[in-house]
């Protein structure tokens, strides 16, 4: 619920203990139309509301009420004379929660089952509800077209009936549970991968480091070399040629090797530096 529902649900409540008879019903008429409330346990455990249940003409209404709490729109569609008729916010509301509660059971939803739960003639009429419901904060997800399902990855959580058992909501929980563990294997997976590529690339930018300042080391032997001994062209030929020779086993371990066009293209380089 949001903070603006919050507040409203609260000024609710306040009135729902100061009311009686038709106020009373009125007041839920207003509350399971209120855009921003979807939960409504609160509003269940006041003595004025629960005193609905003791008047048969009456009983409708607080029936209706827990359907908003606990229900679905199955639920309202298979025993309509149960509750009292529900307006078009209304049924939209009641919509919207059950795709909340389809939503707790099942993080892939087809389509299929949507339209059969929510009553919903196609696909463009559901969509459009997913997109509300996204709205609302209902629930976070995606909608797959090209599957035809929903990606659910947030929905609310809602009112929990105390009658009933509670080994719905731990299998919840145990689902949950299941989902955290496997989603916390994967990123443990994926930061070692990331730390082995990191390593291979330090590696190999110390490698080629270490290669490159090799090469330059080479290059000034052999000028200090070529400076000392004042050899005539045919030595500096040859000292060229052997600088030319140690660079260009210098530049293949640099690149790993490489193929030999890439290697004649060095030599071609480096002779025309020396040259």
């Amino acid at each position: 619920m949001s903070s603006s529902g919050s507040s409203s649900m609260q000024q609710f409540l306040i009135l729902a203990k100061s009311v009686r008879g038709a106020a009373t019903v009125d007041l839920v008429k207003k509350v399971i139309e209120f855009p921003d409330i979807f939960g409504f346990e609160e509003l269940l455990r006041i003595e004025n509301i629960n005193e609905l249940k003791q008047s048969e003409q009456h009983v409708p209404v607080y029936n209706t009420l827990e359907l908003f709490a606990y229900g679905t729109y199955s639920d309202y569609e298979a025993n309509r004379s149960k509750y009292i008729q529900l307006s078009a916010g209304a049924k939209r509301k009641l919509q919207l929660l059950t795709l909340a509660s389809l939503a707790v059971r099942s993080r892939t939803i087809p389509y299929s089952v949507l339209l059969n739960e929510l009553k919903i003639n196609n696909v463009r009429e559901l969509e459009d509800l997913i997109i509300e419901a996204i709205y609302y904060d209902i629930i976070h997800g995606k909608l797959d077209q090209l599957n035809n399902r929903l990606d659910v990855e947030y929905c609310i959580s809602r009112d929990i009936d105390s009658r009933q058992s509670y080994d719905h909501l731990i299998k919840v929980l145990d689902n949950w549970c299941q989902n955290c563990a496997q989603i916390l294997t994967v990123l443990k997976q994926e930061t070692v991968r990331a730390n082995d590529r990191k390593k291979q690339t330090i590696a190999e930018h110390e490698r080629f480091e270490q290669n490159h300042l090799s090469m330059i080391k080479a290059v000034q032997m052999q000028q200090e070399q070529s400076g000392s001994g004042m050899p005539g062209r045919g030595g500096n030929e040859n000292n060229n040629q052997s600088t030319l020779s140690s660079l260009s086993n210098l530049m293949s371990s640099a690149t790993g090797g490489g193929d030999k066009h890439s290697k004649k293209g060095t030599k071609n380089t480096a002779k025309r530096s020396f040259r």
